[in-house]
């Protein structure tokens, strides 16, 4: 097995990520919970994935990350569970080359973010983002819409 074939995925409550685990296991992939850090009252658990997984996998794997992730922080941000506030959030995005990477944003930005947009609209503007710094556009904005989309 190589190195491509383990996915990490972060979560700050062990509860939550053995939850994820425990869903990831159902489906048949194998999932494993390691604690990395503890730092006081706080716990950074890592779920690993060590397998090769499909397309089809990996976007069901990634929908249920960002769904439970996007729960945990949003709880965290908020003080719902009456625990400390996150120091960090963060949004997975896969890139062009198929390569995922963490975008890290501050809380109070994410709360923010969250009370005016759905998960999978930040996921949207974020992956929009992404493919314009990999793949710079010049030209006025408006010249670069798809000519399929019709104006409103």
């Amino acid at each position: 097995m190589s190195d491509m074939d383990t996915f990490d995925y972060v979560f700050f409550d062990r509860p939550l990520a053995e939850s994820f685990a425990g869903q990831l296991n159902q489906q048949g992939i194998q999932a494993s919970v390691l604690a990395v850090a503890e730092t006081g009252e706080e716990t950074v658990c890592e779920v690993q994935v060590r397998q090769a997984l499909t397309d089809e996998q990996m976007d069901m794997v990634e929908a249920l990350y960002d769904q439970r992730f996007f729960e945990d922080q949003a709880a965290l941000i908020e003080g719902n569970d009456g625990g400390a506030q996150a120091d960090v959030c963060g949004v997975q995005l896969r890139l062009s080359s198929g390569d995922y990477t963490t975008v890290a944003i501050d809380p109070e930005i994410m709360n923010r973010l969250l009370s005016v947009l759905s998960i999978e609209e930040i996921q949207a503007f974020l992956h929009q983002v992404a493919e314009d710094i990999e793949h710079p556009k010049t030209g006025p904005v408006c010249q670069r819409l798809p000519q399929n989309e019709g104006r409103q």
